[in-house]
């Protein structure tokens, strides 16, 4: 009896060791692909370019992730997890379109540039990003945040909810193309676009609602 209680007392304390190598070594794997992606692109690198970097040896790596295409979609996975609250965060408490969208925007970019090689990481590897992201459920989850927003913040509201889902749609991507073009943009550049870019957004919604309402 008492060899049973000992062992099952010894399980969390092992399983918590177990954990936080398991957390430890994900992390060390990410941080390492976050830097090789970012200098060399997705399909430039290599899962012994990941290992090297990350110190892990490469069956660690393979214990973790099957291929770099698996950790490169963990990291676009977190990334967006992270970008869908940071922005449904900002413009929470706008109650105008145009104000909403920008504030939108901002919090986005503000993340984005605050991250360590985020912008060469977004330049060079934009196919893949532009080919996984929508297919993430964080990206669905933009989506459907921005469809209450529009709905909350759109004055006299003519859409039905298949436009509004495709004008979510439409900010998200140009969102990403704004992104994916400013690797080369001063900061300051960067947000003078964005406002550019709500303004033909907000314009083009009013023209189609006015003329859903003719």
């Amino acid at each position: 009896m008492t060899g049973i209680m000992m062992e099952s007392a010894s399980k969390p304390k092992t399983s918590s060791k177990l954990e936080a190598k398991r957390i430890r070594n994900r992390d060390a794997i990410k941080q390492a692909a976050w830097y090789v992606f970012a200098h060399h692109g997705l399909d430039g690198s290599t899962v012994r370019d990941i290992v090297a970097h990350s110190g892990i040896s490469i069956g660690t790596f393979y214990n973790y992730y099957g291929t770099r295409e698996a950790v490169f979609q963990e990291l676009l996975a977190d990334l967006t997890t992270e970008i869908r609250r940071r922005s449904n965060e900002a413009r929470g408490k706008e109650t105008e379109l145009e104000a909403m969208l920008q504030s939108s925007y901002r919090g986005f970019l503000e993340f984005i540039l605050g991250i360590e090689h985020a912008l060469d990481f977004c330049a060079r590897n934009q196919h893949h990003i532009r080919s996984y992201l929508f297919k993430l459920s964080a990206t669905t989850g933009i989506v459907d945040d921005l469809i209450l927003d529009l709905q909350r913040t759109l004055p006299n509201n003519s859409f039905g909810q298949g436009e509004l889902k495709q004008i979510a749609t439409l900010i998200v991507a140009n969102g990403l193309e704004l992104l994916l073009q400013s690797r080369d943009e001063a900061e300051a550049d960067i947000f003078t676009a964005s406002v550019l870019l709500v303004r033909v957004l907000v314009g083009g919604i009013a023209n189609l609602g006015s003329g859903n309402q003719n």
